[in-house]
């Protein structure tokens, strides 16, 4: 379930799939990583609300330790079927923390 405090740290500024009061028992992996990481104190906060270019957070690296759990990859995934397409918000976050050092892959395992 989505609380208050994850949506407006991710679903808001990041996920461009995000409908306010539509299928809010759905979360993708990168919002079950955020919600576990907020809630062991971990600040998830970038200020940035954009995708970086990093080494460390390569779509390959990303589709493997994120994307390759999510529940939405098979049938609801556009970025999956398509990686010219918009990935979600969690994994413009997640991308942007660690390229920024913030956290490293371990923590979205």
């Amino acid at each position: 379930m989505k609380d208050e405090a994850l949506v407006r740290v991710l679903c808001l500024p990041f996920c461009s799939y995000y409908k306010p009061g539509r299928n809010e028992e759905l979360l993708c992996r990168g919002a079950l990583v955020v919600r576990r990481l907020m809630q062991s104190g971990r600040d998830v906060t970038t200020g940035e609300t954009k995708l970086i270019n990093s080494d460390e957070a390569a779509p390959e690296l990303m589709a493997r330790v994120l994307c390759g759990y999510c529940d939405f990859r098979e049938c609801d995934c556009d970025f999956a079927q398509d990686r010219h397409a918009w990935p979600c918000g969690g994994y413009i976050l997640l991308s942007r923390l660690l390229g920024l050092r913030m956290i490293s892959t371990e923590d979205m395992r």
